[in-house]
């Protein structure tokens, strides 16, 4: 997973390839805006990103889905039916996600971009539902999903491979109902989704990875305005420092420090503007009423098809040309429109464009000129009017286009998930998001007598309300809630949006409240321990800004009593510690201190203030103060892993009673130790077994409960629903496609055989003419069925018509093709043949090793293959060309074959090494040599003035049956016990 540096997120940017991939498929990072889509793909072994291209080779796909007759359109196929079909065309369906049906930012949707399906509140679920027919309801969840498998699919095709582990873009006002409801989106897809990342943070990425900021400091206005929303992003850039192998290195580092935004700014608003523009002037030229032609939803999207062309062209010229053809009532319309004009008629639009810009500056106090760059991201930022608008409120500065404007997003995702699988090895490079809403704990019951008073009677003072998660409080990030002093259970909480910031509640959430926990089993803690010790309840939000409640436990201090071995001075009748003695045993009495249970006088955490340089988030350098006891709990902001987690109480038990034993045994070794020494010194001191208080700690890990989160999500009746209509579309697709290609096959080989059947010459000549004209009939009758009776047929149906047809048609095809090898390959062997036996009746001069009987086998092989081949042809002169062959090209390559791998064995044969001389021959030789050598020098003599032939004899003699002369013998004996002769001569 990915790796952590205190709270900085540490990518390392694309530098080779993967190394260990955490699943067997490819990556995806999906980028799905309110009306487009744009997909990356990360796959080791090639282009480490690419762009995915969907089935028309576009790298940006349309998110409408639609339905036809029960059957169900995505992407491409949904863009083509969008005019005739427009009531069941479903755009925007990201943006209905976490919303309940009558919420207002849903009219406010299908206002302000003209979108003419009904939404209603889902039957199973209190959220927006869908209606695509009367019988027929769907969730936002359930069309986000279809678009997801579509994704899918485009991916899986494009990588050759699985997909199933994605990441996800979310826009930074979406809410917690919204993240949550797009994963759930995700999962019901197929997809494993693997993280998160806002749209603002990706785009960041892909600015930052390939730049260097060391020693240097630079702010970054990201400025995107897509379809429907605007975002503006402030971008810190800088560096801070490490130690790699002991020596100091900066790396690059991003901070998000401000967000705002627009939900209701987007591109479409212009066209919807250029739509009723149109729309009215065709009204008052054609004396037709202008509400009767709005409510025309056909005609009124062919204008709006056209109306995008037109916003295109006005980005590039002052003037554009508009045509509809048949528009309304079989009328065509056309018209033209100026830059000029275009502008005033969106003034509204175009006054609000800079408003989000102008609210980061004010808050975070920075000028124009102390911004770097001002990044343009979105279709919508290519207005001309938008860019004048931003460069005024910045004071005529220049903008930036350094990224893609539609892929920076999905390809600054696509490093974030790169980073996730572990499959790439990255430059390092921190990366810190915040949180766009604060969330409050609310602990409302705890004046209920759940609490025990303080040590002067009094209750403690109530706060029910603490932040437990901070606004614009830095990503990813860990809390604890610790509550002390519990009497009873169950412990009630609450959680709920922070209203009181300048973003307020997220669009589409008009209730603040997000979750009710219920916390069961203190009663269970405190009827075994006498206390609840600590109850910590344990949260974490992820770089998805997805906050969850992790587990909740009790950590509870309690007193055993322990066997220890001490030393008692005989002298000393002054003991700290009140005993009871019995021979040996004493026990000690536990303190008050030991007594008291973990929490009574607990110190609480509360937030430092952090550095502002400090590559680490906030939340890692808070230290910890004492306060007062807070009976409402007290909130700790950790990055890092949480404390160490004890097991159960009854894991806590059986370690005690290990440590007891243990402790006993240390205690008889020690005094068994002592008699065997003869130390022991009775006189002054006594060793005596004592029962000590020991503090142990046992974790209770406590059940969750309550209403829970309190948007409502997929699940239970509602997902099995869900699953099973996903499921229900996949295969009528799959089936589709399989119809499709087989039809289309089917209609491919009409056309070419009908081609071939009358014009090519080798056809001809291998049919006759009752043949072609029957074959030719067939044909015929099989092009009217597939176009009249079978045009809504199944694929197993025009996969055998298709059969039928190759049974007649491909002997003709397979005999014409025959007699057009047949020659070339006869030559050829014949050749081959030929040339071959010239070579084996040279084997006797050139090849002597071959055997006589290898050289017949080869050359009767041979024979055969002539021989079969002159029968073969002589066979198949005999017939008409019409007839089937007397044999097949493929015959003759089969026995060649065989006949020439029998050849090339034999010929191949290496020539065999001579054999090696015999030890007697190399003898024979050897002595030879040395005669020779006597000869001619005489005998040469080693240090003890042997020759070389004696020292030779006497190496050898008793390996060998060679007479010994003993007079000789004799004579060499006397001369070696007279060493004075020896010297004399």
């Amino acid at each position: 997973m990915a790796a952590f540096h205190g709270a900085k997120f540490m990518l390392q940017a694309l530098m080779l390839l993967g190394v260990v991939a955490i699943a067997s498929s490819s990556l995806i990072a999906i980028d799905l805006g309110s009306e487009f889509l744009k997909v990356s793909l990360i796959k080791p072994g090639r282009t480490p990103i690419s762009i995915v291209v969907n089935e028309v080779s576009k790298r940006k796909s349309s998110a409408l889905v639609g339905f036809v007759n029960g059957e169900r359109l995505v992407g491409e196929e949904a863009v083509s039916m969008a005019v005739r079909y427009p009531d069941t065309m479903i755009a925007m369906a990201r943006d209905l996600l976490g919303k309940a049906h009558d919420d207002p930012t849903i009219a406010n949707i299908l206002k302000d971009h003209a979108l003419p399906y009904k939404v209603v509140e889902h039957p199973l679920r209190k959220v927006a539902g869908i209606q695509i027919t009367e019988d027929q309801i769907l969730s936002p969840e359930e069309l986000v999903a279809s678009t997801l498998q579509y994704v899918m699919r485009i991916s899986e095709e494009h990588a050759g491979s699985e997909v199933k582990d994605c990441v996800l873009t979310v826009p930074a006002w979406f809410g917690q109902a919204h993240r949550q409801a797009y994963m759930n989106a995700a999962e019901l897809a197929g997809f494993n989704v693997i993280g998160m990342i806002n749209s603002h943070t990706a785009a960041a990425l892909q600015y930052g990875i390939e730049r260097d900021f060391a020693n240097k400091t630079e702010n970054i206005i990201l400025y995107d305005m897509g379809s429907a929303s605007t975002e503006v992003a402030l971008i810190k850039y800088s560096s801070y420092t490490v130690k790699e192998n002991g020596k100091p290195k900066q790396l690059s580092q991003l901070e998000v420090r401000d967000v705002d935004w627009d939900h209701r700014l987007g591109s479409n608003q212009l066209d919807v503007t250029l739509m009723n523009h149109f729309a009215a002037i065709f009204a008052e030229k054609n004396k037709i009423d202008l509400a009767e032609l709005k409510a025309n939803v056909r005609a009124m999207t062919k204008l709006k098809k056209q109306v995008r062309r037109t916003k295109e062209m006005l980005s590039a010229n002052q003037f554009a040309p508009i045509s509809v053809e048949e528009f309304y009532n079989g009328i065509d319309f056309s018209s033209t429109i100026s830059r000029e004009e275009f502008e005033v008629l969106a003034k509204d639009f175009f006054d609000r464009a800079a408003a989000p810009l102008l609210r980061v500056l004010e808050r975070s106090g920075l000028k124009p000129e102390n911004i770097t760059g001002v990044e343009l991201l979105g279709g919508g930022s290519r207005v001309p009017r938008v860019m004048a608008v931003l460069s005024e409120a910045l004071e005529g500065r220049n903008l930036d286009r350094h990224l893609d404007s539609d892929e920076a997003s999905v390809m600054g995702a696509g490093l974030f998930a790169a980073n996730l699988s572990t499959s790439f090895r990255l430059r390092k490079f921190g990366m810190t998001d915040l949180t766009m809403y604060g969330i409050e704990f609310h602990t409302q019951e705890l004046h209920q007598g759940t609490q025990e008073p303080l040590e002067d009677g009094t209750m403690p003072e109530e706060s029910p309300v603490r932040a437990l998660l901070p606004y614009m409080k830095k990503l990813p990030i860990k809390r604890a809630v610790h509550f002390t002093n519990l009497t009873k259970g169950p412990l009630r909480f609450s959680l709920s949006y922070n209203t009181s910031t300048h973003h307020g509640l997220p669009p589409g959430v008009s209730d603040p409240a997000l979750a009710e926990f219920k916390i069961t089993g203190i009663e269970k803690a405190i009827e075994r321990y006498n206390s609840s010790g600590v109850v910590n309840l344990r949260f974490h939000a992820d770089h998805s800004g997805v906050l969850r409640l992790d587990k909740a436990e009790a950590s509870v201090d309690y007193i055993v009593m322990e066997e220890k071995i001490v030393n008692i001075e005989s002298n000393n009748t002054n003991s700290t510690n009140s005993t009871n003695s019995t021979g040996n045993v004493t026990i000690e009495e536990p303190s008050e201190k030991a007594d008291k249970p973990e929490g009574e006088g607990s110190e609480g955490e509360e937030e430092a203030k952090p550095t502002e340089d400090a590559p680490e988030d906030e939340s890692s350098k808070e230290e910890a103060k004492p306060t007062e006891d807070a009976p409402e709990g007290e909130v700790d902001n950790k990055e890092g892993a949480d404390a160490d987690d004890a097991p159960e109480a009854d894991a806590e038990s059986k370690s005690d009673a290990k440590e007891g034993e243990k402790a006993k045994e240390e205690g008889e070794k020690a005094e068994d130790s002592e008699e065997e020494s003869g130390v022991k010194d009775t006189k002054n001191s006594t060793v005596q077994k004592i029962l000590v208080p020991k503090k142990k700690n046992a974790k209770v890990q406590l059940k969750i409960g309550g209403a829970g989160w309190q948007f409502p999500h997929i699940a239970g009746e509602s997902l099995k629903l869900a699953e099973d209509t996903l499921d229900a579309w996949v295969k009528a697709e799959i089936s589709k496609r399989e119809t499709a290609a087989a039809k289309n096959d089917l209609e491919a080989y009409i056309i070419k055989i009908q081609s071939i059947i009358g014009n090519e010459e080798d056809v001809i000549k291998v049919t006759t003419e009752e043949m072609r004209e029957e074959f030719s009939k067939s044909l015929m009758e099989a092009e009217d069925w597939l176009y009249e009776d079978g045009e809504h047929e199944t694929g197993p149906v025009y996969r055998e018509k298709l059969q039928k047809l190759k049974d007649i048609g491909n002997p003709m095809q397979r005999r014409a093709d025959e007699m057009n090898k047949r020659p070339g390959i006869v030559t050829a062997a014949r050749e081959a043949v030929e040339l071959n036996l010239k070579v084996v009746n040279l084997w006797s001069d050139t090849k002597p090793w071959i055997s006589e009987a290898e050289t017949v086998d080869v050359t009767k092989k041979m024979t055969e293959f002539t021989e079969w081949l002159e029968g073969k042809e002589k066979e198949q002169a005999e017939k008409a060309d019409h007839e089937d062959a007397a044999f097949a090209v493929d015959d003759v390559k089969s026995k060649f074959q065989k006949m020439d791998k029998l050849y090339q064995k034999i010929s191949n044969k290496k020539k065999p090494r001579p054999p090696p001389e015999s030890k007697k021959e190399k003898k024979e030789e050897t002595d030879g040599e040395e005669g020779d050598d006597a000869k001619e020098g005489g005998d040469a003599k080693d240090e003890d003035g042997k020759t070389k032939a004696d020292g030779k004899e006497d190496e050898t003699k008793d390996a060998t049956d060679e007479k010994v002369d003993p007079k000789k013998a004799e004579k060499e004996k006397k001369e070696k016990a007279d060493p004075k002769k020896e010297k004399k001569e």
